[in-house]
């Protein structure tokens, strides 16, 4: 027997009161005398034993009175009777929906039933088997961990029901996360007596730190609960062993003009031990194949090709590449959107125009973001830059703008300021490049504003690498943003090359839900600072646009860093080139845009109707998270005006490795967990073990009866 609230148990002592009293009274009681007293022994010898046994009971009613309150308010939990069928139990089972669970399963009677499938089938063996009057929750526990149903439910039949609408395409597994919620459903059990099951296929990616030693403090604080829930870690594993996937396929440029060539990078993973050989990887636009590459890729090993591909038409456009050869086919396949545009506007602000080439704080970039007119190639340019002197600065020069760079700016006069922080708030994209003739006590008090301001962080001051130290150089580490995805590949550019002495070092971000770092200097120290403001971006550079602080703009890569960088921003209210399978679609409207209505057609031609919503100020259409990955299309009803979108699986999934039994074990060993591998082996280890009913109802039935015992007690005695 365990008890919820052990404390309440110290009012048990109260029983001590009636007992006290019961003492005192009896060392009161005082002999006298009188002549009489011998015609009445006759009748108290009779009566004598009878008051005894009743002034027992009165006393003993009394004592026990604060006794089983107390034990009503602790809620006592009587174990075993689940043995004997009686008792009901809460089950929270953390099921898995990753990507990766829907590899085939191993040792199924159904051929072809993927992991997903099997972990169903066994969920609904074991909901079955719970008995009357049992309570089941699911926390799906892959990516963001999330209820499949708003309660607990009772009606266990309904949870096949449910599960048959989850697709099994979400990201890996946050152990930690998954187990936060888990206890979050725990606490709203009805039954004293708990479980949670963990259905897994223990992906090693997701796992292999916890069973290294990795501290998992949410797993802790559940099984630190009372009464203790019984966890168990049920692995379903799978047969598939082997698997090639598509692991990333990153565009040179986010926005094209028209026949200017995309470039396509395809990098493919083989996870498995065999090599592959000859592997077919296909390029398609807009639907059609194009061309046809073959590959080979050693064990464990990858493999890295290029497309180029133009297209003639502005609009968007779908681009994917696609593999054939294993027989996991779901990770097969990469897409993107690129959008193809006549021209993309930006406006340069030169802080401090040079008197010879390439003095100026802007003349890098503008031969960056228009290369070709530069060289006067006859390629077109995406970009069209118009360069504005700071001292020639007018109110009208932002309005064509959709991107505006500021370099080496001292600061903005008269109602530059407010019209720049207009644009920004109205979709428009910023640049801010730092310079020795910047003001800084300016940029933080006007353009920072505490945060409430245009730019991502206060300026703390200048620093610099002494001449005859070393430079700062870029951190080195997997980079995450979509400007600069790209570079994550060497063939990209080496951005390490770059040296920087001399550097804007910023100050902590007051609000880092709105600002992210870009790329960081190897001084612990950001290079490239994001903010979101209004319905546009801003990014600050710690360095100058020139090679004045640095040589940068020397390096082979400032072009496509520039011109990605450029696009990024002029994008903002377009959808991102791709999504990971899980996502929403988001995109914000015009206010006259409220009340329209959406058709979304998914890559198998199925089509669902959406509405425009309104959010404050924000006109929006929304869908529901997106299921599958492939090319979308979303149309307003009763216009041809299509936006192309595109929808990928984690590659952190393609990994099909299984962490081992052992490994598993010895982290529910470590959390006093049980672990089972089969359905059989899980029905075993719930036959052994025994659950919890709460009796705190039977108590205070037993109370109300102890007091109305009492009363009648009370009242005999006194007419006795």
């Amino acid at each position: 027997m365990t008890f919820l609230n052990v404390i309440l148990l110290a009012g048990a002592a109260a029983f001590l009161i009636p007992l006290i009293i019961h003492l005192l009274n009896k060392r009161k009681v005082v002999t006298v005398r009188w002549g009489a007293m011998h015609l009445l022994h006759e009748v108290i010898r009779q009566r004598k034993r009878k008051m005894k046994i009743e002034q027992l009971l009165l006393l003993i009613t009394r004592i026990a009175i604060p006794i089983v309150l107390a034990l009503c308010l602790a809620r006592p939990v009587l174990t075993a009777l689940r043995s004997l069928g009686l008792g009901s139990s809460s089950l929270i089972v953390m099921l898995d929906d990753s990507f990766s669970m829907r590899a085939p399963a191993e040792k199924t009677a159904t051929p072809g039933a993927s992991v997903a499938d099997q972990a169903r089938t066994d969920l609904q063996q074991i909901t079955e088997a719970l008995p009357k009057g049992s309570a089941a929750q699911i926390v799906l526990s892959g990516g963001t961990p999330r209820k499949l149903l708003d309660q607990a439910t009772t009606a266990l039949d309904l949870i096949p029901k449910k599960l048959g609408d989850v697709p099994s395409m979400s990201g890996p597994v946050s152990a930690n996360d998954a187990f936060q919620a888990a206890t979050s459903a725990l606490k709203d059990a009805p039954n004293a007596a708990r479980e949670v099951v963990i259905i897994s296929d223990f992906q090693e990616a997701d796992w292999k730190a916890i069973a290294d030693g990795a501290a998992l403090p949410a797993l802790e604080s559940l099984s630190k609960q009372e009464p203790k829930p019984q966890i168990t870690f049920y692995r379903i594993g799978s047969d598939l062993a082997e698997n090639l996937s598509i692991a990333s396929a990153d565009l040179s440029a986010l926005v094209a003009a028209e026949t200017q060539p995309i470039g396509l990078r395809v990098r493919i993973k083989n996870h498995g031990k065999r090599p592959w050989q000859d592997i077919p990887v296909h390029l398609e636009a807009d639907g059609a194949r194009l061309r046809t590459a073959r590959v080979s890729v050693a064990p464990e090993g990858e493999a890295v090709l290029s497309f180029t591909h133009a297209f003639d038409k502005v609009g968007d456009h779908s681009l994917s590449v696609r593999l054939e050869g294993d027989s996991f086919a779901d990770d097969n396949a990469f897409h993107s959107i690129v959008q193809v545009r006549n021209q993309l506007n930006v406006l340069l602000i030169d802080g401090k125009p040079g008197a010879a080439p390439l003095e100026g704080a802007t003349d890098f970039l503008e031969l960056a973001l228009t290369p070709h007119t530069a060289a006067a190639n006859t390629l077109k340019d995406l970009i069209r830059t118009k360069k504005v002197d700071l001292r020639k600065l007018r109110d009208d020069d932002f309005k064509q703008a959709e991107v505006v760079i500021l370099a080496n700016v001292e600061k903005l006069q008269g109602r530059a300021q407010s019209d720049l922080d207009k644009f920004v708030k109205e979709g428009g994209g910023l640049l801010i490049f730092a310079g020795p003739d910047c003001d800084i006590d300016w940029y933080n008090r006007e353009l920072y504003r505490k945060g409430e301001g245009l730019l991502p962080a206060a300026i703390k001051g200048q620093a610099r690498a002494e001449l005859a130290g070393t430079p700062a150089r870029v951190l080195m580490q997997r980079l995450t943003h979509p400007s600069v995805l790209y570079f994550n590949d060497a063939r990209g550019g080496r951005l390490q090359d770059a040296e920087f002495r001399h550097w804007f070092e910023f100050a902590q971000p007051t609000n880092s839900e709105t600002t992210q770092r870009i790329l960081n200097l190897d001084r612990n120290v950001p290079l490239l600072l994001e903010k979101k403001h209004g319905q546009g971006r801003v990014i600050a550079a710690a360095t100058t646009a020139n090679a004045e602080w640095t040589n940068l703009p020397l390096q082979p890569f400032f072009v496509p860093l520039m011109q990605r960088l450029t696009t990024y921003l002029a994008t903002e209210g377009s959808a991102p080139a791709w999504q990971l399978v899980g996502s929403t679609i988001r995109l914000n409207l015009e206010k006259a845009d409220l009340g329209a209505e959406f058709t979304l057609r998914d890559p198998t031609g199925q089509t669902q109707t959406l509405k425009s919503q309104q959010e404050g100020d924000k006109v929006f259409v929304q869908s529901p998270p997106i299921a599958q990955p492939g090319i979308f299309q979303l149309q307003r009803v009763g216009t041809d005006k299509t936006t192309f979108l595109a929808f990928n699986t984690d590659n952190a999934e393609s990994d099909l490795k299984p962490l081992p039994a052992d490994q598993i074990k010895k982290i529910a060993d470590r959390h006093e967990a049980s672990f089972a591998e089969s359905l059989p082996g899980y029905q075993a280890l719930d036959r052994t073990r025994r659950h919890g009913s709460e009796l705190w109802q039977p108590l205070l039935i037993a109370l109300l009866s102890l007091l109305f015992f009492e009363v009648l007690l009370q009242q005999r005695i006194a007419k006795g």
